[in-house]
């Protein structure tokens, strides 16, 4: 058992202290620091940053400095909580001079594991210095020492019996959360209380005799029941906790303890599981503790409702705000609050959110009475910078009148998404929501994805008025005859699908396809982009003219561009545009894309006041494809005066360049070295110009790291091209390979990270999240025959032999971001699992 008065070494990786963290705010240092990864990371009460010492330069060590000498008992280690399981190899020494350091506990392995938050907490017996002093010899998962946070704990004075016990004020735990009380006298009480889970409590008993504990208690739940331990694990008492129909409804349950005289620990322990606790109040056996009445009260939605005042949660936890009290926060995708008998009145309109962020941010689903009650509205939270860093984000709601049982539910991508402090309704319309400072860079560093959007069928409501891009023609798919594309999509969660004339699937599912007109479909996509960590989209952008006589064909795209911008708005991510110069006038091309900039891009529909806009150091981003390459139109001249012109704009210029673009050889036109010198990025197209593991290999060797050197060299970005593979043969009428660029499951996108990462480079562009046509789409796709039409050849994902799941692709392309942030370590073979 585990005590507070420690007489040997305990590692308890889900126990945790309720005192003050001492090494929060104060100096620390390392021994060396990667580049971005200082050691002020590793107290910044944030998860999300770490240090990282050099790699490849064991040992290292991390010190704080507590600015006094202090007595001290525990030491926690957090890495991020995404991260995969590693093992680190350290010890903990002090010292009170920083010259001459002790061992305070030798050197051992610990398991960093996601299960466990990615948390170590090391006990030891109390002892007093100044500077504290982790020293790592051996990472498991990196060859680096890394922390994303080191906690410092001190030892507290024990509780003085007879007196009261605040269930909250335990010295460690295992397994509970604390939450706001109801109970007379406010205050926190514990909660989420599972079989085997446990508090102790430092106490000293001023004479020895029979004493009467008073547990306050609330429960819901029949059998409930707790055990009082002594520090030998003696029960001292087994108390059942009654039924008060309530988790707030509170009652107190008296039992008699015989105590021996001084200082020790008890423990409370929960024998079964479903109740919370307020408080203990030890009395000598003549006065025992009185029972106050829980007197049920209903809540106002128009004033402040702190959001740690929950009745009920799922997942999250509370901590300590910056801006006074506690916030609830480690909410993740699932996890809600609910909030009992909330008085609308007659009418509210819209709700206020106090929310922080340094990640992506996500979403606050509004419903009634249940957990899939009604939706009366969806407030999306954007990244604030910090999880400390506050603002109010207002949302229109649906009326909500009368009293309810509020359910929070939050959803969004992998990880932490956001903090909440309070919230409350308003019964008058909202105004907008300042948009925080855009972060420095949007592109820089992330993993963005080429996005088509040109899929049209009839009936879609599109002046197209046919099929576009799944046939040859507008007419309906029809086999063997009228497809134009080779990848199935996996259609089961679009709302909103299209008949075919093509056979039902070998399921019997009629095969249908989505448009990519609808905004149901559009945000779709980008609801995935948001759940499988994909930082954004690069909206392509085809056929510019100097024309503004609308048309079917501009009004459709026009229209698509709109419901991109509207969709990354919702879920968070971020979009440019990115213009295709293929087929365009050679005499005109560089007068329309500026005319198509200016009158469409930024005039008509606003794309670039968007906040969800991509920026990369305050400029708005633009790609032009196509300069450079043989078989596309422009000269040197022509290219860099359209460049200049958006630079003089104070636009960030990426240009989608041939593969070979720094030799001026094979794909590339000779002469072109200036221009792609006067890029702000580079992204060369890699598409077909290699294949298998070894093509990848020798790709990176000649191209994609001398590419890097080069870029580097000259002050330019780099950002080359990931492919999971491609084919075509549908497109083509059967005159090209079936399969004829094989994804080998995922081993030949996940070698390009591979290569990439290994030589330095961390930001990258796929291609392409929905093109269907040529085979190289991540979007969800058909993962065998019973998701294809019977009649019809299409490439499924079980081509090469193994069977992944349909968003496998999403997936892999999420861990590359993630690699690429150095959230993954570095393997030969993909972390990602097949199914």
């Amino acid at each position: 058992m585990l005590a507070l008065i420690v007489t040997q070494l305990a590692i308890t990786p889900s126990t945790t202290l309720a005192a003050t963290n001492l090494a929060a705010g104060k100096a620390i240092t390392a021994s060396s620091a990667n580049s971005g990864f200082a050691a002020t990371n590793a107290n910044d009460s944030n998860l999300t940053t770490y240090w990282e010492s050099n790699n490849n330069a064991f040992p290292q060590s991390i010190r704080v400095d507590l600015g006094s000498a202090s007595s001290i008992n525990q030491v926690v280690l957090k890495l991020p909580a995404t991260w995969g399981a590693r093992t680190q190899t350290l010890s903990v020494l002090g010292s009170t001079n920083d010259t001459s350091y002790t061992t305070i506990v030798a050197s051992a392995a610990y398991v960093f594991d996601p299960t466990s938050a990615n948390t170590v907490t090391i006990n030891f017996t109390a002892t007093s210095t100044r500077y504290v002093r982790v020293n790592i010899t051996a990472n498991s998962g990196w060859t680096a020492g890394q922390l994303a946070e080191f906690e410092i704990y001190g030892a507290t004075a024990p509780t003085t019996l007879p007196g009261k016990l605040e269930a909250e004020s335990y010295t460690t735990m295992s397994g509970i959360q604390t939450e706001t009380t109801s109970d007379t006298g406010g205050g926190q009480n514990v909660g989420f209380t599972d079989t085997g889970d446990w508090l102790d409590y430092s106490v000293n008993v001023q004479s020895a005799g029979t004493y009467t504990v008073g547990f306050r208690v609330a429960s819901p739940n029949t059998g409930s029941q707790l055990q009082l331990r002594n520090y030998a694990g003696t029960v001292l008492t087994t108390v059942t906790v009654p039924n008060t129909v309530g988790w707030q409804t509170w009652t107190t349950v008296n039992a008699n303890v015989t105590l021996t005289a001084g200082t020790q620990t008890l423990r409370v322990y929960v024998s079964n599981t479903g109740f919370n606790i307020n408080w203990l109040n030890f009395s000598t056996s003549a006065t025992p503790t009185p029972t106050p009445t829980a007197t049920p009260t209903t809540r106002s939605a128009f004033t402040q409702i702190e959001a740690e005042s929950f009745n009920s949660q799922v997942g999250i936890q509370t901590e300590t705000s910056s801006e006074a009290g506690l916030n609830v926060g480690f909410v993740d995708n699932g996890d809600y609050l609910v909030f009992n008998s909330i008085n609308f009145g007659s009418g509210a309109i819209s709700f206020d959110a106090r929310v922080a962020s340094a990640a992506t941010g996500g979403n606050i689903e509004v419903r009634l009475d249940s957990l899939t009650g009604t939706l009366a509205g969806t407030c999306a939270i954007v990244g604030t910078g910090g999880w400390q860093t506050w603002i109010t984000k207002t949302c229109s709601m649906s009326s909500i009148s009368g009293v309810h049982n509020l359910y929070l539910k939050f959803t969004g991508g992998a990880g932490n998404l956001f903090n909440l402090n309070w919230f409350k309704f308003a019964a008058t319309s909202p105004t907008p929501t300042p948009t925080p400072p855009p972060a420095g860079h949007d592109v820089v560093g992330k993993v963005f994805a080429g996005y088509q959007g040109w899929f049209n069928a009839t009936g879609d409501g599109s002046p197209n008025g046919g099929w576009i891009h799944w046939s040859k023609n507008s007419s309906a798919p029809t086999a063997n005859s009228n497809v134009n594309f080779e990848l199935y999509p996996d259609t089961r969660e679009y709302t909103t699908l299209y008949s075919t004339n093509l056979a039902n699937f070998g399921n019997g599912t009629q095969a249908k396809l989505f448009s990519s007109y609808d905004q149901s479909t559009v945000n779709k996509h980008f609801e995935w982009m948001q759940t499988y960590n994909i930082s954004g989209a690069a909206l392509q952008r085809f056929g510019a003219d100097l024309s503004d006589t609308p048309n079917n064909w501009k009004t459709n795209r026009d229209s698509v561009a709109v419901k991109v911008k509207n969709a990354a708005e919702t879920y968070n991510r971020k979009f440019y545009v990115m213009y295709d110069i293929t087929d365009m006038n050679a005499s005109t091309w560089v007068a329309a894309v500026k005319h198509d900039w200016t009158t469409n891009i930024v005039n008509t529909m606003h794309l670039t006041t968007s906040s969800a806009y991509a920026k990369e150091s305050g400029e708005p981003v633009v790609c032009i494809w196509g300069i450079g390459f043989t078989d596309r139109p422009g000269t040197a001249a022509e290219a860099t005066d359209l460049i200049n012109w958006f630079k003089n704009q104070g636009i960030y210029v990426i240009g989608g360049v041939p593969n070979y673009w720094r030799t001026g050889t094979n794909d590339s036109k000779t002469g072109f070295i200036d221009v792609y010198k006067s890029m702000d990025m580079v992204s060369p197209w890699s598409v077909g110009r290699f294949g298998g593991l070894a093509g990848v290999d020798n790709n990176n060797t000649n191209q994609w790291q001398p590419d890097y050197t080069f870029t580097q060299q000259n002050g330019m970005a780099y950002q080359p091209v990931l492919w999971p593979g491609s084919a075509w043969s549908n497109l083509q009428n059967g005159n090209a390979p079936r399969n004829e660029n094989p994804r080998f499951h995922g081993d030949f996108m996940w070698r390009m990270a591979y290569d990439l990462k290994s030589g330095g480079i961390s930001t990258g562009y796929v291609a392409m999240f929905d093109e269907y046509d040529e085979g190289t789409a991540i979007a969800k796709i058909a993962e065998n025959s019973s998701m294809i039409p019977t009649n019809q050849y299409f490439l499924t994902l079980d081509a090469d032999g193994v069977a992944v799941s349909s968003d496998f692709y999403l997936r892999l392309t999420g861990d590359i971001n993630r690699l690429f942030n150095n959230q993954l370590p570095l393997t030969a073979n993909h972390p990602t699992t097949h199914q």
